[in-house]
């Protein structure tokens, strides 16, 4: 979160101490179950015509890299408002050793990071009938969504990668963990200097920073701006392995060339079907047609009775 790496597997390091891991993963517990809980909404997955016979054909889920997210935005936001905090902590009495390491966080702040965080995510929504989801993901007409299993997504293991987080937009909660996060940050830095982790201060928070950031850097692609609370999102996280290179995929955009990540949401029998309970057929002129047509499209790939079809209750014309 502070210091950005293209490695999502821990490099080796020179200082760190199995015991100072041992407090990075103690800290970051203290905060999963604000931010993947155990308590599971229905989840949908918001997608155009295409994308759901694709994604019915292949049984995966396409992801996509943070900086590729339809607002580009919301990949900056996590950092201003990190910096914010750092800049008032710097404002408060602090150590000489305080103060230079939230220097050297704030000037990492002030980066650009267009390419080098690995994060794929997936999104989804608690609400599987939503007109603004509706408009932004469904092309206005012609539009799905595929309501998931919540339960086999947050046990779904990708090679032990893959985690599904609840997206947090309440301006009091962020700053209550990015507080909590830089209290701690502080602490663990100025006892790797006490107990002579390495030559050199700058020895140590170069390489202290690296491992800290690759301990919490799972929290910023759940942390978004107040005005998104209304989609209510939940994502599913991929950070980027080499295995899934074969998998990737580009697409043209009309501001850009995104990038994205197949990933193979499994049943538990290993057949190539994804753990879905129903599609919901959004806003088109021919509801019933469409409804009809997406039971046989399940029923050619292998769902036979384990789900439902159903269609919006918003009229066409109010899209």
């Amino acid at each position: 979160m502070f210091v950005a790496s293209d490695n999502p597997t821990p490099p080796n390091f020179k200082y760190i101490r199995d015991e100072d891991e041992e407090a990075y993963v103690t800290w970051t517990k203290t905060h999963i179950e604000n931010f993947f809980p155990l308590c599971l909404p229905p989840l949908f997955h918001y997608t155009t015509g295409a994308g759901l016979i694709e994604i019915i054909k292949s049984g995966e889920l396409r992801s996509t890299h943070v900086n590729c997210l339809n607002d580009a935005s919301e990949w900056l936001y996590s950092r201003a408002r990190l910096r914010a905090r750092v800049n008032q902590k710097l404002a408060s009495p602090l150590s000489p050793k305080a103060k230079f390491l939230l220097e050297k966080i704030t000037t990492e702040l002030r980066t650009p990071l267009l390419g080098i965080w690995p994060w794929f995510v997936s999104c989804f929504t608690e609400d599987g009938d939503d007109l603004s989801q509706w408009r932004a993901y469904g092309s206005g007409e012609g539009g799905y969504a595929i309501e998931f299993d919540s339960v086999h997504l947050r046990a779904l293991s990708h090679h032990d990668q893959v985690i599904l987080g609840n997206v947090k937009y309440d301006e009091k909660l962020q700053d209550s963990f990015f507080d909590d996060l830089l209290n701690h940050t502080i602490t663990f830095f100025l006892d790797g200097i006490k107990k002579r982790r390495a030559p050199t201060t700058e020895e140590w928070m170069s390489e202290f920073l690296l491992c800290w950031s690759w301990h919490v850097a799972m929290f910023a692609p759940l942390i978004k701006h107040p005005k998104f609370c209304g989609e209510r999102e939940w994502r599913l996280l991929y950070p980027f392995q080499d295995e899934a290179i074969p998998r990737m995929r580009y697409l043209q955009r009309s501001s850009m060339m995104t990038k994205h990540v197949s990933l193979r949401l499994m049943m538990r029998d290993g057949e190539p079907r994804l753990p879905l309970k129903g599609v919901v057929v959004g806003p088109c002129r021919h509801k019933e047609i469409s409804r009809l047509s997406v039971s046989d499209l399940l029923r050619t790939h292998g769902y036979f009775g384990d789900y439902y079809v159903s269609t919006t209750r918003i009229p066409y014309q109010m899209v």
